[in-house]
């Protein structure tokens, strides 16, 4: 019995002590994103080659600068350096009020290929970004032992696949 009352004391003292700490560490945290089933494949009654072109002109319509376009292979990537679009398209978390995120490196994988008399192309959406301290003044303090991984929020590949297969 002795043992059950100060195991309850001891949580009791541990409970107090976390939810004061994080009154005021509420403002500094962090807390990385939980990732989300996305539909990530689409298969289309079209050619490939048509389904090539299309995505080319979505990603420079977007300002995405193809990195790799392997027609042969099917392999199309493209990336973007801290994009001020990527937080549209990725989640990389949540924070405290005193926590900025920076704009997010994206790095986007397509797969196009025949199946049948049909095309499908598979895209893979993720990034990573850094993450600050903002100060009374405004100013940003890096914070480089913490690297949000950001996750896919869908919406890039939902805007993707209403461009291939108009």
């Amino acid at each position: 019995m002795k043992k059950i009352v100060a195991g309850a004391m001891a949580l009791l003292v541990v409970g107090c002590a976390s939810e004061s700490d994080n009154q005021g560490g509420e403002q500094y945290r962090y807390s990385p994103p939980v990732a989300k089933a996305t539909n990530n494949t689409l298969e289309m009654a079209i050619p490939v080659d048509l389904v090539w072109a299309r995505a080319e002109k979505w990603f420079r319509e977007q300002g995405l600068n193809l990195e790799s376009s392997q027609r042969g292979a099917g392999l199309m990537t493209a990336s973007a350096a801290q994009s001020a679009d990527g937080l549209a398209w990725l989640d990389c978390g949540t924070m405290g009020s005193k926590v900025a995120l920076g704009n997010p490196n994206l790095q986007i994988n397509m797969i196009i290929t025949q199946s049948g008399n049909n095309s499908v192309a598979t895209v893979s959406v993720k990034g990573d970004t850094a993450l600050f301290f903002v100060e009374a003044s405004g100013e940003r303090i890096p914070a480089p032992s913490i690297t949000p991984v950001c996750v896919s929020r869908g919406s890039l590949e939902q805007s993707l696949f209403a461009s291939l297969g108009n």
